[in-house]
């Protein structure tokens, strides 16, 4: 391998490294709160408050308020002894803790048992009670609330005020992950014989796989507070605090430039759509094309003399054919080299060309990039609805990987995943090698004065970085989120456009001249 290709393959190796590391430096919007949530839907407790019965619960007073619910029974999960693990009467089981049940039983820790029941009963108690004192204090009323939840209406109420301070079980006012919860595991190995309890050992694993469950997990960009994505036991998402464009500039530079305004406007465009009666997966997809076109016209602005200049290139290939093959011993020759520069630059400077434009061009857009990255992967709306399927918040190879997405059962999100791959491949390959191909074109109507090593040496180094460049994008485009592919597809679409539009323009003003 020669040394100039060698140094395109490393240099393309860098920029794909340092395009995986630069796409990890967006901070994610997601709260404290927004966390407590997701905890919650993964480790919802041991308790469920079914509609019906006649249980009453009475919250402590708040500016001598209180919180009472009314017509409902408790349904307590129930302690399988074959598999050891917790379940509740209907069959469902609690997945989450019984997998940090079998992993501490693996692990030679104290395992859980039947007993250990108690304590996750006194703990939901504690953690409800919290819930209804925070709900009191948000509600404008003079005295008692009240509500039956035997009654539609009520259960609705009581539903959303569970869910929406559900993050009260871990974190203290949004202060601190897992304060609350190590404040209410005292509360309650105050009470409980600590024998029936879960061991440190235990506490532990728990923390860490619950922290794992959430850790994927970065779609808390919105600009209204709503329900959104999947998480844990909730298949009708959980709340996420709307966030405003202050609160991203406390994240970064780059979160509140441009991350949040492209997330606003996704946000924007997908409401928009879906207050049309448009589904929520099918909006979310229109609103990345449109942010897409959008995006991408504002960069062709930022960048058009560029633009117009590398266009413009292509155009001379021709004359910059003859040059070189007037200079076939450039590559050997210090006289040649120089002759042939000066003539090249000539040819610029009377076209007006800096051949340097590319690389601005490339400046402009990887920032860019990177925000519109941040956006696509951070966006609650985009994790909410699925199209055909596929749930765009998700990687296409963690889709593709996970044989449950192969089956009727998930509609297929596999195929979808695999199609939306392989049409962002393609029109990757061909708006990148489009430029190549036509200035190859262009080329051949030059004289063939001879054979120029140097520039052949120059355009192997050209092609060798523009295919690893393009190997980068795709493997990203597998990797990344579903949107990230939907959006270099409607780009590259773009591009290939715009080669075009561009080329009939040049060709059009050359003809006049």
């Amino acid at each position: 391998m020669k040394k100039r290709t060698k140094l395109a393959l490393v240099g393309g190796l860098a920029a794909i490294a340092g395009a995986i590391l630069l796409s990890s430096c967006t901070q994610s919007f997601c709260s404290n709160n927004d966390q407590g949530r997701m905890l919650y839907a993964f480790d919802p407790g041991v308790t469920r408050y079914v509609a019906g019965g006649t249980e009453t619960f009475t919250s402590d007073s708040v500016d001598g308020k209180t919180y009472t619910i009314s017509g409902f029974s408790y349904e307590y999960a129930i302690w399988n002894s074959e598999d050891r693990n917790f379940e509740y009467a209907d069959g469902a089981k609690l997945t989450y803790l019984n997998n940090v049940i079998n992993s501490s039983r693996s692990n030679g820790y104290v395992t859980i048992t039947e007993k250990t029941l108690d304590y996750y009963k006194a703990f939901d108690e504690i953690v409800l009670n919290m819930i209804l004192k925070a709900a009191i204090k948000e509600k404008d009323v003079n005295g008692n609330y009240t509500l039956d939840l035997s009654k539609e209406a009520d259960y609705a109420i009581f539903n959303r005020d569970l869910h929406y301070f559900s993050y009260l079980k871990y974190v203290d006012d949004g202060v601190a992950l897992w304060a609350n919860y190590e404040a209410i595991d005292n509360q309650v190995r105050d009470v409980i014989d600590e024998d029936l309890c879960p061991s440190s050992d235990f506490y532990k694993l728990f923390k860490s796989s619950m922290n794992s469950n959430v850790s994927a997990y970065r779609t808390c960009l919105t600009t209204k507070t709503d329900k959104y994505g999947t998480y844990g036991y909730s298949t009708e998402g959980i709340y996420i605090n709307a966030k405003s464009w202050g609160y991203a500039w406390t994240k970064g530079l780059f979160e509140g430039l441009l991350v949040y305004p492209i997330g606003w406007l996704i946000d924007q465009i997908s409401f928009g759509f879906q207050n049309a009666g448009v589904a929520t997966g099918w909006a979310a997809l229109l609103a990345i094309f449109f942010v897409t076109l959008i995006v991408r016209s504002i960069m062709l602005l930022a960048t058009i003399k560029q633009t117009a200049g590398n266009a413009k290139m292509t155009e001379l290939q021709p004359e910059i054919q003859k040059i070189q093959n007037k200079y076939p011993n450039a590559n050997t020759s210090q006289t040649e080299k120089q002759r042939m520069a000066e003539e090249m630059n000539r040819l610029y400077k009377k076209n007006k060309i800096n051949p340097l434009s590319a690389i601005v061009v490339m400046i402009v857009q990887f920032p860019v990039f990177i925000c519109v990255w941040g956006a696509l992967s951070g966006s609650a709306t985009l994790a909410s609805g699925k199209v055909l399927g596929l749930d765009l918040s998700l990687g296409i190879r963690q889709v593709l990987f996970d044989g449950a997405n192969w089956t009727a059962a998930n509609d297929y999100a596999a195929v979808t995943a695999l199609i939306l791959f392989l049409l962002m491949a393609g029109a990757q390959t061909i708006s990148m090698l489009l430029p190549q191909w036509l200035q190859k074109a262009r080329a051949k109507q030059a004289a063939k004065l001879g054979k120029n090593p140097a520039q052949k040496a120059q355009d192997n180094k050209m092609k060798w970085f523009t295919y690893i460049m393009l190997a980068m994008i795709i493997f990203m485009g597998f990797s990344l989120v579903s949107a990230m592919g939907v959006y270099w597809f409607i780009g590259a679409l773009f591009s290939i456009g715009q080669t075009f539009i561009t080329q009939l323009i040049i060709k059009k003003g050359s003809k006049k001249k």
